[in-house]
């Protein structure tokens, strides 16, 4: 298959969110969104600021990002923004995880779970 250079890529990628809880431990939370793959000059420009490039690279998400009440939070720049500036610890996975999306590293060559940023590539097994 050929490859085509595109200036607009869009991807759906998972999300991995360590909520942290008593005891000094996480609870993992796991969601979807996508993401736009910036060029490396607007990349450049944005990573000084992880809100900024967060609501930047953040162009949609899917269901499984509820509202306190259960019900789905629907995808508006407001909800997107009040997300994103919710916590670190959410920032932290959608950086993770665009990471993952921009390099095309796939769930099947991670060492932990997708959107963890756990890039690292799974040791190869020697015959």
């Amino acid at each position: 298959m050929a490859f085509t250079v595109t200036t607009n890529r869009k991807v759906d990628w998972p999300v991995s969110i360590d909520l942290p809880i008593n005891g000094g431990k996480t609870e993992v939370h796991e969601c979807s969104m996508t993401f736009e793959i910036l060029s490396q000059d607007e990349y450049d420009k944005l990573m000084g600021n992880d809100v900024v490039f967060c609501e930047r690279v953040v162009v949609g998400f899917g269901a499984d990002i509820l509202n306190e009440d259960g019900t789905p939070l629907p995808y508006t720049d407001e909800n997107k923004s009040a997300l994103i500036k919710s916590a670190a610890y959410v920032r932290m996975g959608v950086i993770n995880a665009y990471h993952e999306a921009a390099a095309g590293i796939t769930s099947k060559n991670l060492k932990g779970r997708p959107g963890s940023g756990q890039t690292g590539r799974k040791p190869r097994k020697r015959k």
